[in-house]
């Protein structure tokens, strides 16, 4: 069930340089060292949008497994240790077949929060404007293993560069970017840690200290059979762990639809749902959050958003605490109200959770943020309407400045030609960064997004807007 990013990239490859032991770093191979879980290699390939990989550099004891997860090829320079730049040109002879007028990746395999939104988006403008798109850092330097270029480009100024006896051994890249006229490149500020790279024992803590979880969100539409629903579950969350996830959020109500009779359901059903999550948890070793339905007192609902990890995690439950009674609905005649917030930490991070309604409530995701959630899980069964579409994303957006946090939002999608009452979903999960911005976004159909967390993101986020310490308690509210 995976899906695209949000932005089409134009990048028909990428070329990875990797290997290499760095001395800063006690002479170990720095695209090796272990980043939230993964080498810094793997982190870049997996966030290369592409769906041909070159990797210049030693494949290692690691190179087949990451060849054939990630559609990569392994060559080295010709000689060995030559540096960047031939190791570069190594690399483009893999894409001999490529047209001049393709656009390439040029990667860093010591840069492991590189984001796939941000190179989606580096390749598609060079694609558009026919120019080198780079990241540059916060101190306006240059990442020149993080652009994008225009295949024919590339050849033109790696051969511009050669050696008048042949080879380019001991050239630095900055040669190369010599080669661009003023009008030929243009940069791209990085966010947070993405322009990071691991070339000294203070990057590499730096770099640790910034990397979250991988996060995926499950757009899926709920079955109305559980049996079903708990074959889709497994399947969701067995993607989401192969592709290296941490945690995994299944939408709103994913127990059983709204429209179904959710007193029978939370009877009969919670207690084995609950008993599936904890079980998917510790076979694939991923927390996994989804929305139930449990008893409450009065004989109406809760609707709970369960929390399940491995052993040795605490299990979490969120009851709902704003419920939809608006346009039309009348959620609180079935279902009744949570009053308290919940958070869990998992990997250095620190989680709240929300439900759907919860969104059109601001000081709870600030309470939330007070709290120290850095980033915010908000499972939707968002009911479709005129204007319900443009409020979502307005709000999604609203939530994450409000609290400068990452919101994190896993919507259901509506099965095909739904015309009920009851909220099924309009799609559109989303992750929005602590500004506000769409970093990934969904359309309608069931589909999967991944995401690493940036943790200096939200960080500078807070150091460059300090709404909730600036937040005051004003007069008679």
């Amino acid at each position: 069930m995976s899906s695209p990013l949000h932005e089409t990239s134009a990048t028909v490859a990428a070329v990875i340089l990797a290997g290499g032991a760095s001395s800063r770093l006690g002479g170990q191979d720095k695209t090796r060292l272990p980043i939230a879980g993964a080498t810094a290699l793997e982190r870049v390939l997996r966030a290369a949008p592409v769906g041909r990989r070159v990797v210049v550099g030693p494949d290692g004891a690691d190179g087949a497994d990451l060849a054939e997860r990630h559609g990569a090829r392994f060559v080295l320079e010709d000689p060995p240790r030559s540096g960047p730049l031939a190791a570069l040109a190594r690399g483009v002879e893999e894409l001999s077949e490529g047209a001049d007028g393709a656009t390439v990746l040029v990667l860093g395999g010591d840069m492991p929060l590189l984001r796939p939104e941000t190179l989606a988006a580096l390749a598609a403008r060079s694609a558009r404007t026919s120019r080198v798109v780079a990241l540059a850092a916060e101190d306006g330097h240059v990442q020149f293993l993080g652009a994008a270029w225009p295949l024919g480009r590339l050849r033109a100024a790696l051969a511009a560069v050669e050696h008048p006896a042949g080879g380019r051994a001991d050239l630095s890249l900055r040669r190369l970017y010599a080669q661009l006229g003023e009008d030929e490149l243009v940069t791209r500020p990085a966010a947070g840690s993405e322009g990071a790279d691991i070339d000294t024992p203070e990057a590499l803590a730096q770099v640790r200290r910034a990397a979250g979880p991988r996060i995926a969100l499950a757009q899926i539409e709920v079955p109305e059979r559980v049996e079903e629903t708990l074959a889709l579950v497994g399947d969701v969350v067995a993607e989401a762990a192969e592709a290296g996830a941490h945690l995994v959020v299944l939408p709103e109500a994913t127990l059983t639809p709204f429209g179904a009779d959710l007193r029978a359901a939370a009877a009969a059903h919670h207690d084995a749902f609950a008993l599936r999550l904890q079980e998917l948890a510790e076979e694939h070793g991923v927390v996994v959050v989804a929305g139930s339905f449990t008893p409450a007192e009065d004989g109406r609902v809760h609707n709970t958003v369960i929390v399940r990890g491995p052993a040795g995690t605490p299990p979490r439950d969120y009851r709902k605490i704003h419920l939809f009674d608006a346009f039309g609905a009348d959620e609180s005649r079935t279902v009744a109200p949570g009053r308290e917030l919940v958070i869990f930490d998992l990997e250095g991070t620190r989680f709240g959770l929300a439900t759907c309604y919860d969104v059109r409530f601001p000081e709870q995701f600030t309470a939330l943020a007070r709290a120290g959630a850095q980033a915010i899980l908000l499972p939707l069964a968002w009911g479709a309407g005129p204007g319900k579409r443009e409020q979502l994303q307005l709000l999604l957006r609203a939530r994450a400045l409000d609290s400068t946090s990452v919101v994190l939002a896993a919507d259901q999608a509506a099965p095909a030609g739904y015309a009920g009452s009851a909220p099924r979903g309009i799609g559109l999960s989303a992750v929005i960064g602590p500004l506000g911005q769409v970093r990934q976004e969904l359309a309608e159909a069931p589909g999967m997004l991944l995401v690493d967390l940036d943790l200096a993101e939200v960080e500078d986020a807070r150091a460059a807007l300090p709404v909730l310490r600036h937040g005051v308690e004003l007069p008679g509210l």
